[in-house]
């Protein structure tokens, strides 16, 4: 080698070694340049990262209160889904040369989170699990689904079989031997459980429980919706700790109420860490024995009759309490009725109510104090001109022959000439007082139930826009209301003028403090007791007598009207039945609808006679002594010598006279009455007889008594007696309580 290359070598490695010396010096300059900035320029920083990856604060999310029925069941909880996803991947094992490799018992040995054996052996279970759970679909589309999948070449890792599973149902599934490892258990770093509201008895009484909105929106309906606060409670904010890769663990928050969180390069928010509180329960008002009979009876006749909605109320006369409220529609894609999420008939429908608003008229008008309406007053019914273009009214074919009827009569066959008649009379020239006298009276306003639901307005049409609008208004047209707002009048013309807001929530329960929702006095007044008792004797004769009577009975008495208006766009009815029992003392209102079907106001009736046979059966504070339900059921040990041999009513010495030769207690409230009846038990008396005696003029009732008591009884107040059949009196006509004239002859039939 010479001096040339020599040289030119050693200049070649000095300059690598002086590039080297620059770089290691560079490097060495920059990675001190950087601990610098880590430490003091970006310290703060770097180390609320490095606390956030060992320590973080979290949201631990509150349970939701429950939502439990009247008679003390479940209504709504929460409840955990999961969606089911499946790691079908699988391939056949090969040794280093390419070969299948094979098993102790000669099969090819496969990889995967579910080898085929154990994929083709419970597969079955599987598919039966979910077609349980969802039986819409059967067992052979969950196994298509599932093995057409598993057969692709490039099968999925994260295949989704079904949403909203039960958890009962995903574990299962999971504990199928060799299928632990296939079930995915989180898609996109978030666990496929979660938490949602479930309805316990199906959609029964859905809107009045009330659906969720929206996953990400977070609103519901209905009662959730409207207690959303009270049931929601409060998420707890906690430090939590890291134990392993995907552990935390929560620190007592103690007495630290705020924690400082860095939330970008500025700013330093302080977080207020605070206990979880769960959310309280609250106790509705629906009574789930009434709501089933609402339903059904409404689903039959919507059925029968071909609608497309209904709604079916009961409301406590005194409190306002719904007792039940169904509201179905029909859900095409199933023909079937139920309650749709989003309709709730009772409360968002507006319509004409026809004749059931007869009764709101005639009640303003006896409240007018400017005239005198007398009932017994003649009325031209059956065909009416009253001039001008389209003054022509006709009753329908049922009055035929009649050419006038009393004020009472009107009401009871529902004549809508009769209606106009007096309308035309005495309003003819002062509309506004009429529409004043009735807005004063009903409730246009919205009544603000405490349930989430879209309540529209309501209104009457202007009555000086023509003759034909006024005298429409007259029978129930020109004017449109909800079913919540006509029961509201109904039930405070049974109370005898006082109105209460409809109530959908009895109490709210918060750990062992029971919180109870007071009814609610809307108008403590809104007619004369005297007008709403004339109301109540007229709609006691539309059941008697009139359009109702194909819902008479002799066990308990009915005030209603039946109503029917035409919905000229489909040319169907509107059918409906509003009242209250039983008549002796009201004590429910009830509210059946049939939209958009052939049906009219005496189908509606039916299933109002469904449900009221119901709460008669049901409800023991209804015999009285004046209305007997159902035979009392025997009670525990302690009160069985008395309940066994009983007799519901009777001559009291030959009762006593009985318990003493059976050597069983007798117990009376007065010892010296003739006529006793018995009565259960309260918080505050015992089981006991009580002494009775019929009113002046009205027929005593005789229900539960020996044939020899009753004969007795109904000769001592002048009643002849006609007698079917052999027993105890199991029903009579006239009906208990009713007004008739000595003489007259009462029929009662044994069983």
């Amino acid at each position: 080698m010479n001096n040339r290359e020599k040289n030119k070598d050693r200049r070649l490695n000095t300059g690598m070694t002086v590039l080297y010396l620059l770089l290691t010096v560079g490097g060495g300059i920059a990675i001190i340049a950087n601990l610098i900035s880590i430490q003091w320029v970006h310290g703060e920083e770097w180390r609320a990262r490095g606390e956030k990856r060992v320590a973080d604060v979290r949201s631990d999310p509150a349970r939701r209160g429950n939502i439990y029925s009247s008679d003390g069941k479940v209504l709504a909880t929460t409840v955990t889904e999961c969606d089911l996803y499946l790691d079908l991947y699988d391939t056949i094992q090969l040794d280093d040369k390419g070969r299948v490799r094979y098993g102790n018992k000669n099969e090819p040995m496969e990889t995967g989170p579910i080898v085929d054996s154990n994929f083709n052996k419970y597969l079955d279970s599987a598919c039966l699990m979910l077609h349980e759970a969802f039986p819409q679909r059967s067992v052979q589309y969950y196994h298509d689904r599932i093995y057409g999948e598993r057969q692709k070449t490039r099968p999925g890792r994260c295949f989704l079989v079904q949403r909203g599973v039960p958890y009962s149902v995903w574990t299962r599934i999971c504990n199928l031997p060799g299928w632990n490892r296939g079930v995915v258990k989180s898609v996109d770093m978030q666990s496929v459980q979660h938490q949602v509201r479930a309805h316990i008895y199906g959609s029964m009484a859905g809107n009045v429980i009330g659906y969720r909105n929206d996953r990400r929106d977070g609103t519901y309906t209905g009662l959730e919706g409207y207690y959303d606060s009270v049931l929601r409670g409060q998420d707890g904010l906690y430090n939590y700790h890291r134990l392993t890769m995907s552990t935390w663990l929560p620190e007592d928050p103690g007495t630290r109420s705020q924690v400082a969180q860095r939330t970008d390069d500025e700013h330093i928010d302080t977080i207020m860490l605070r206990h979880r509180r769960d959310g309280s329960s609250i106790v509705s008002t629906i009574d789930t024995r009434y709501q089933d009979i609402a339903e059904n009876a409404l689903r039959k006749a919507l059925h029968q009759y071909n609608g497309t909605a209904g709604c079916a109320i009961l409301m406590e006369m005194k409190t306002g309490y719904v007792l039940a409220c169904a509201n179905l529609a029909l859900d095409t894609s199933i023909h079937d009725f139920r309650e749709m999420r989003d309709r709730n008939v009772t409360v968002s429908d507006v319509y004409e109510p026809g004749s059931t608003f007869k009764t709101i008229l005639l009640s303003a008008m006896l409240s007018d104090p400017t005239i005198k309406i007398d009932t017994a007053m003649q009325v031209k019914v059956g065909y009416k001109d009253f001039g001008g273009k389209n003054g022509v009214i006709k009753d329908d074919h049922t009055l035929a022959g009649r050419d006038s009827l009393n004020v009472r009569e009107v009401i009871e066959q529902s004549s809508n000439v009769g209606m106009c008649e007096l309308g035309w009379m005495y309003f003819g020239d002062r509309r506004d007082t009429l529409r004043h006298l009735v807005e004063k009276m009903f409730p246009y306003g919205k009544l603000n139930p405490d349930l989430r639901a879209p309540e529209y307005s309501t209104y009457i049409n202007d009555l000086h826009a023509s003759k034909r609008d006024f005298l429409n208004f007259c029978y129930g047209y020109s004017t449109r209301v909800s079913a919540l707002q006509l029961i509201t009048f109904y039930n405070a013309l049974g109370a005898e003028g006082r109105m209460v807001k409809p109530l959908f929530c009895r109490a709210i329960v918060d750990g062992g403090r029971t919180t109870e929702i007071k009814p609610v006095v809307l108008n403590p007044q809104i007619c004369s007791r005297e007008t709403a008792r004339m109301m109540r004797t007229m709609l006691e004769g539309v059941v008697e007598h009139g359009t109702g009577n194909n819902i008479k009975n002799n066990t308990y008495g009915i005030a209603g009207k039946t109503g029917t208006s035409v919905n000229y766009r489909t040319h169907l009815y509107n059918g409906s039945f509003a009242g209250f029992f039983p008549s002796e003392n009201p004590r429910y209102t009830c509210l059946v609808v049939l939209k958009d079907s052939p049906a009219y106001g005496r189908q509606a009736a039916l299933v109002f006679k469904a449900i009221s046979d119901c709460v008669v059966a049901v409800d023991k504070g209804l015999s009285d002594g004046s209305v007997k339900s159902v035979w009392p059921q025997l009670q525990d040990d302690s009160t069985m010598a008395l309940t066994r041999p009983r007799l519901l009513r009777g001559n009291q010495d030959d009762i006593r006279r009985l318990y003493k030769r059976l050597k069983m207690p007798y117990h009376s409230a007065d010892s010296s009455s003739t006529w006793v009846f018995y009565r259960e038990a309260t918080d505050s008396t015992r089981a006991q007889y009580y002494p009775y005696k019929a009113d002046e003029g009205h027929v005593p009732n005789c229900i539960g008594m020996t044939a020899k008591d009753a004969i007795a009884l109904l000769n001592d107040a002048g009643y002849k007696v006609r007698i079917n059949g052999y027993g105890k009196v199991a029903s009579q006509s006239p009906r208990a309580g009713q007004k008739a004239g000595s003489g007259r002859t009462v029929e009662i039939t044994l069983r």
